[in-house]
C-alpha cells in the first residue's frame, strides 16, 4: 500500500490544523479576531502541502510481484501486524484536496459569518480540530488509526453542532449526533476484531490480501463488511441511522457546510471506497450497501419536500446525495461514487454558504415561508443558489450532471435495474424540492413582515413575536461592532463557482479522462467499462434523467414559481403548511421508532437500576457487609470474657463437637 519512504510533507498536511487548534485554544482570549486568520492559515498550509505532495500520491513502482501506487510513511512499528503509518495515494489525495481546499474556503467565509460572536476563537479552534480529525481518518494506513480519526471526527462534530450551547436544542442535537456516531464506532470496532482474528493484522494491505487468499471462511467476510457498514451508515446518515443529520443544522451555517456537505458525512463513502477489495469479495455486502444507499437517496429526497427551514432542506438533500454516493460505491461504481463526492463538495458547500448569506441578511431567519422576493435584494445569493441548485439537480453541463449520471448509469451496468429506477426517480424529486426552495425564497414578494400565524407557522419560538425571528446567541454577541466586510463571505462562494461548474469535466473522455487515469491505479479493472452490459447507452440514460429533472423543475414552477402561484403564495403556503402529511412532518416517524425501541427501554432499564438495583442490591450488599461485620465482631467479642473457666468450657465444647462429627461420619 504505497512506496515506503520518508515523506515529511505528510506530517505537515496532517498536523498543521492540529497546531492551529492548539494555538487558538491556548491563546484564543488574547488572539481575539486573529483567531480566524490563524485558523485559515493552518488549513492553507495543509492545502499547499497537499498540492506539493501530488506527485507522491500518483507515483507507482514495483513491490514484489505487484505494482503499488502512492507513498507510505511508517510512524510506529509495534508487534507484527500493528505497524501504524500514513498512506498517501490518489484516493487519499482526492479527499484531502476537498478537506483542506473547501475547508479553507469555509474557514475564510467563517471570518465574516462569525464576526462579533462571543465564541469566535473557540469556533476556529473547533474547526481546526475537526479538519485534523478528518485528515487522521483519511491518511490512516490501518483500521486502528482510522477508528481513532473516526472517533475524533464524532467528538469534533459534537463540539461544533453544540457550539451555541446556550440553546437546549443545540445541545440535544449535538448529543444525538454523538450517540449515533458512537453506534458506528462500535460497528467498526467489531470489524477490527474479525480482521485481527482472521489475518492477525489491522493494516489495510493485510486485510485486503486476506480476501485474495480466501482467508475469510463462509459468511465471515460479509459480517466484517456489514460491521464496517454500520460505521458508514452512522457517519454518512444512511437509513435508519440518518435522523441526526437534519437536527445537526443547529450548529452555525459554516459548520453545516464543512461537516454536512464536504467532509464528515462522506467518511462512509471513503471507507467503502478504501475497502473496495473486501466488498468485491462479497456480493451480499455490495447488495446490502447498494440497497441502503438507494433507499436513503429516495427517502432523503421525499423528506426534503416537507421542509420549510432552508438549512433542513439542504440537510435532507445532503442525505439524499450521500445515498447516491453510497449506492455507487456499493454496486461497484467506485469511480462514479467518488466523483459524486468530489463534485458534491463544491455545489453543496456553495448551497450552504449561500444559505448563510441569506440567513445573515435576514437576521437569522431560516424559514423560507418568511422569505420571498430576495432575487432583487440579494442578487449574488440568488445567482449562486440557482447555479448550485442546477448542479445538484444534474443540469448539463454543470458538475452534478456528470457525477450523478455516472452513478445512476453504473447501477444499470452492474445489473441493478431497480436501483437505476430509484436513481432516476430521485433525480426528479430532487429537482422538485430544490427549485421549490429557490422559488419560495427568491421569487414573489417579501413575506418577512407578515404575521407568522397567517402562514401556518406554529413554531413555539415564533409564537407571540412581532418579527418572528429566531434569535441566536450570535445576534447579541457584540452589538457595538460593525459588520465584517461582505466580501469575506462572498469571495469564497465565488471561488466555489469554479468547482460547481467545471469539476465534472474531469470525467470527460471515458477511459482517457483525467478522472479515470487518476483512480484506475487504485481500483484496477473494477472500474473498466463493460461493453453491452446495459440495455441502452449512457447517452440515452442521460437524456431520460434530464427529462425527469425537467419535469421536476416544471412541477415546482407550476406550484411555486408561476404568476398565479406567486400571486396566491401566502394562502398557498398556509394551506400547504396546515395540510402537510403527518408522515412527512414527522420524518416517517424514525425518531419515534428509535425512541420507542431503544431510548425508552434504555431509560426504563436505567431507572430500574437507579431505583432498585443500585440502592437495594449493590449499595445494599455493601451495607449488609458492614452490618454483618459489626454483628460478627460483637459476637466474637462476647467470647472474650477473661475467665479461664469460660475458655476451658469452649475447648471442651470444641473437642466434643469434633468427636461427635467423626463418630457420625465414621459410622457411615
Amino acid at each position: 500500500m504505497g512506496i515506503e519512504g520518508q515523506y515529511p510533507l505528510l506530517f505537515l498536511i496532517w498536523l498543521a490544523p492540529f497546531a492551529g487548534a492548539i494555538v487558538i485554544w491556548a491563546l484564543g482570549p488574547k488572539l481575539k479576531s486573529w483567531s480566524g486568520p490563524i485558523g485559515c492559515a493552518a488549513i492553507g498550509v495543509s492545502f499547499v502541502a497537499t498540492l506539493a505532495s501530488w506527485a507522491d500520491a500518483v507515483r507507482s513502482g514495483p513491490a514484489g510481484a505487484t505494482t503499488v501506487v502512492g507513498a507510505h510513511q511508517t510512524m510506529v512499528t509495534w508487534i507484527k501486524g500493528f505497524a501504524l503509518g500514513l498512506l498517501w495515494d490518489p484516493l487519499t489525495l482526492v479527499w484531502t484536496l476537498i478537506i483542506t481546499g473547501v475547508g479553507f474556503l469555509i474557514h475564510f467565509y467563517s471570518m465574516g459569518y462569525m464576526h462579533g460572536d462571543r465564541g469566535y476563537p473557540r469556533f476556529f479552534a473547533y474547526m481546526n480540530f475537526f479538519v485534523f480529525a478528518m485528515l487522521t481518518l483519511v491518511l490512516a494506513d490501518n483500521f486502528v488509526v482510522l477508528l481513532v480519526g473516526w472517533g475524533l471526527v464524532g467528538l469534533a462534530s459534537f463540539f461544533l453542532i453544540g457550539f451555541w450551547f446556550e440553546r437546549p436544542s443545540a445541545v440535544a442535537a449535538a448529543t444525538k449526533a454523538f450517540v449515533m456516531n458512537v453506534v458506528g464506532d462500535v460497528g467498526i470496532l467489531f470489524a477490527i476484531f474479525i480482521l485481527v482474528a482472521v489475518v492477525g493484522s489491522v493494516s489495510f494491505a493485510d486485510a485486503f490480501a486476506g480476501v485474495q487468499a480466501h482467508a475469510y471462511n463462509g459468511q465471515l467476510l460479509f459480517i466484517a463488511c456489514a460491521a464496517l457498514f454500520v460505521g458508514c451508515a452512522a457517519k454518512s446518515a444512511q437509513v435508519p441511522l440518518h435522523s441526526w443529520l437534519p437536527d445537526a443544522m443547529e450548529g452555525p451555517t459554516p459548520v453545516s457546510a464543512l461537516i454536512h456537505a464536504a467532509t464528515m458525512v462522506t467518511a462512509g463513502v471513503y471507507l467503502i471506497a478504501r475497502c473496495w477489495p473486501m466488498w468485491q469479495g462479497s456480493a451480499d455486502a455490495r447488495e446490502l450497501v447498494g440497497v441502503i444507499g438507494g433507499l436513503t437517496a429516495l427517502l432523503g429526497a421525499i423528506l426534503g419536500i416537507g421542509q420549510w427551514d432552508i438549512k433542513r432542506i439542504l440537510a435532507y438533500s445532503t442525505m439524499s446525495q450521500i445515498g447516491y454516493m453510497i449506492m455507487g460505491v456499493g454496486v461497484g461504481a467506485y469511480d462514479g461514487g467518488v466523483l459524486h463526492f468530489f463534485t458534491h463538495a463544491f455545489f453543496k458547500a456553495q448551497l450552504f454558504l449561500t444559505a448563510g448569506i441569506v440567513i445573515h441578511a435576514l437576521h437569522n431567519e431560516q424559514d423560507v415561508r418568511r422569505m420571498g422576493g430576495l432575487r432583487a435584494r440579494e442578487p449574488f445569493a440568488f445567482w449562486s443558489m440557482l447555479v448550485a441548485t442546477l448542479s445538484i439537480c444534474g443540469f448539463p453541463p454543470l458538475a452534478g450532471f456528470f457525477s450523478k449520471d455516472a452513478v445512476v448509469y453504473e447501477t444499470l451496468v452492474k445489473g441493478h435495474p431497480v436501483l437505476y429506477a430509484i436513481g432516476v426517480l430521485t433525480a426528479g424529486i430532487t429537482a422538485y424540492y430544490m427549485f421549490r426552495m429557490v422559488f419560495i425564497t427568491f421569487f414573489g414578494t417579501y413575506r418577512g413582515e407578515i404575521d407568522p400565524s397567517s402562514l401556518g407557522i406554529r413554531h413555539p419560538e415564533l409564537a407571540g413575536t412581532s418579527a418572528g425571528l429566531l434569535k441566536h446567541p450570535h445576534d447579541e454577541a457584540a452589538p457595538h461592532e460593525e459588520h465584517a466586510p461582505a466580501w469575506l463571505m462572498t469571495a469564497p462562494v465565488a471561488v466555489l463557482f469554479v468547482g460547481t461548474i467545471f469539476a465534472g469535466f474531469l470525467d470527460l473522455g471515458g477511459t482517457n479522462s483525467f478522472w479515470y487515469g487518476l483512480l484506475q491505479p487504485v481500483f484496477g479493472a473494477t472500474i473498466a467499462p463493460v461493453e453491452g452490459a446495459a440495455p441502452f447507452s449512457e447517452l440515452a440514460s442521460s437524456a431520460l434523467v434530464f427529462i425527469v429533472v425537467l419535469a421536476g423543475i416544471g412541477l415546482a414552477y407550476l406550484r411555486y414559481g408561476s404568476t398565479a402561484a406567486l400571486r396566491d403564495s401566502v394562502a398557498r403556503l398556509r394551506n400547504e403548511s396546515i395540510r402537510m402529511f403527518p408522515l412527512l412532518t414527522n420524518a416517517f416517524y424514525f425518531d419515534a421508532a428509535i425512541d420507542a425501541l431503544f431510548v425508552r427501554p434504555s431509560r426504563a432499564f436505567g431507572t430500574f437500576f437507579g431505583v432498585v438495583v443500585d440502592p437495594l442490591v449493590i449499595d445494599g450488599a455493601v451495607r449488609e457487609a458492614r452490618v454483618s461485620a459489626l454483628w460478627l465482631g460483637h459476637l466474637f467479642r462476647s467470647f472474650q470474657t477473661g475467665l479461664v473457666r469460660a475458655y476451658a468450657l469452649t475447648i471442651v465444647f470444641g473437642a466434643a463437637a469434633f468427636i461427635v462429627y467423626y463418630a457420625v461420619v465414621g459410622a457411615h
